[in-house]
């Protein structure tokens, strides 16, 4: 089985006109797998305003993963799509991109955006964007649980975000206690959607007593991490040449954005 080795409590961080639970990064902790950033927003009703404005980002794949709600994607690519509860916006931002957020006014928001490192060799790969309807992610049941995979395999079942490097991001649900398998390779982690971070140690099985969570880790990212803001490189020039390319428009521009 696999073991509780440390536990970070989430952080009230705002974020455009909202307010999140931030889990990672924290001081002690960068990474949990390829995995270096998770916010958790809501439920909460989205009041009138402009949501998340125009902001690029680099070196990372962004899942912005909704269980309630309605979200607008748009980027510097041409890209807008409209997801739902249950699907997912998928932005692997490689070189630089520009995007924004705009959750529907009036309705129920409950949702987790997570940041991936790329590795060092797809750092600078060009930006791509993928809206994915709750009707791709599959659900697996397993002991009484209800598993909704996002990325990676479980149970026989493939999440449709194939991030660059192995890795899990699944939903879980138990009505009761569940014990369910992973990889004893992984770095894994459990996010209870209550708020706080329990990172594990080695096994192949994790326990999880009733409650909804995520599960989520994969294959160590490659380091050095070094955050930026909205940027995450592995060295100094990296983090400086997408501070220019950004402020020059070679991300493109959205909104008027960084123009």
């Amino acid at each position: 089985m696999r073991h509780v080795t440390e536990t970070i409590a989430a952080r009230r961080e705002p974020v455009g006109d909202l307010t999140v639970l931030r889990a990672l990064p924290t001081r002690t902790r960068r990474s949990v797998g390829p995995f270096v950033f998770l916010d958790h927003f809501g439920p909460f009703v989205v009041k009138p305003g402009p949501g998340i404005p125009a902001h690029p980002h680099a070196g990372i794949e962004v899942i912005t993963y909704l269980f309630d709600g309605e979200q607008v994607h748009r980027d510097s690519l041409g890209n807008e799509s409209r997801v739902g509860a249950g699907g997912a916006q998928w932005l692997t931002a490689g070189r630089g991109v520009i995007h924004a957020e705009k959750p529907e006014p009036g309705v129920s928001l409950h949702g987790v955006q997570m940041w991936t490192s790329l590795p060092r060799a797809r750092k600078h790969v060009e930006p791509r964007y993928r809206a994915v309807p709750a009707s791709e992610v599959p659900d697996a049941q397993v002991d009484g649980a209800i598993v909704s995979v996002v990325a990676g395999s479980f149970a026989g079942a493939a999440g449709p975000v194939a991030l660059a490097q192995p890795a899990l991001l699944v939903r879980v649900r138990c009505g009761r206690e569940c014990r369910l398998p992973v990889d004893p390779a992984f770095e894994l982690a459990v996010y209870r959607l209550s708020g706080a971070l329990d990172l594990l140690s080695a096994g192949d099985a994790v326990a999880f007593p009733p409650g909804e969570y995520l599960l989520f880790g994969g294959e160590p990212a490659e380091g050095p991490l070094l955050f930026g803001g909205p940027f995450v490189m592995n060295s100094e020039e990296q983090l400086a040449q997408a501070g220019t390319d950004y402020l020059r428009g070679a991300m493109g521009t959205l909104d008027g954005v960084p123009f």
